[in-house]
């Protein structure tokens, strides 16, 4: 009996040790992912990036999304395909930055010809608001808004609107705003319209409209231009039509995208 007594001993002590090593090793995992979940929380980084705050969200809910908005430029027209756009590029450069970023999405609410105003139809938003982006960029669509005759008032009225429908729906929703790219000629109405405008005068007067309310704002126009002198490369080059940039024109796009994104 001794004998069997001391194999129970050994048995127990074993089964003992085992789950003891398991909880033990599932205690420090979870500990370890609660440090790493504090390391990424805007409550203790007010100014963090946008990709850290993916990775906050991907690490809290297993995965992290994003959503574009905006005209036919954020829809990726004049790409040979949409692994080419800027939002296709910008989503595999996000996943290569983190581990936790391997699953992001980035998902294309864009619609050629459609103006900031038309940018609130329902069909645009309730995608959007079903989905709950943990980012969402917002390509303010003033090509179009220069070439149907949008006033700046009503621009800067859309614009607030797309804000606060957004922002207050989907509090956990970071919002960015940001300028189409840099143009060489409008294939779709005259250089000035009827207000006497031209495309360029759309863009600085948005930038500084969305500046002063404090909102999140990339200025893809001007970071393009620069990057484009600094290179040699010339505009023309990066546009299939004048208007709608081309592979390499997209390329630009995410290449300085990035660094905001991730500052």
């Amino acid at each position: 009996m001794s004998k069997w007594k001391w194999l129970i001993c050994i048995v127990a002590a074993g089964l003992f040790l085992f789950f003891y090593t398991r909880t033990g090793t599932q205690q420090h995992q979870v500990s370890a992912n609660n440090i790493l979940i504090k390391s990424y929380d805007p409550k203790h980084y007010p100014n963090q990036s946008i990709a850290d705050y993916l990775i906050y969200r991907a690490l809290i809910f297993g995965d992290a999304k994003m959503a574009v908005t905006g005209s036919s430029v954020a829809f990726g027209t004049g790409s040979s395909h949409q692994s080419k756009t800027w939002r296709g590029l910008t989503q595999v450069y996000l996943r290569n930055t983190n581990p936790a970023l391997n699953g992001l999405t980035v998902s294309n609410h864009g619609y050629s010809g459609y103006t900031s105003v038309r940018l609130l139809e329902d069909h645009v938003t309730a995608p959007i608001l079903k989905e709950q982006p943990d980012v969402l960029l917002i390509e303010t669509s003033v090509i179009n808004n220069h070439n149907k005759n949008v006033s700046l008032a009503d621009t800067f009225k859309s614009l607030d609107s797309l804000y606060q429908l957004y922002s207050q729906t989907l509090p956990t929703t970071r919002i960015v705003f940001l300028s189409p790219n840099p143009c060489t000629e409008n294939k779709f109405g005259p250089p000035l319209n009827k207000f006497g405008l031209k495309f360029t005068d759309y863009v600085n007067e948005t930038a500084l409209y969305i500046q002063s309310k404090g909102w999140p704002y990339f200025d893809t126009h001007g970071a393009m231009l620069y990057h484009m002198n600094a290179q040699k490369i010339t505009l023309d080059s990066t546009l299939l039509d004048g208007i709608h940039p081309n592979d390499l024109g997209y390329k630009i796009w995410a290449e300085v995208l990035m660094p905001f994104l991730t500052k």
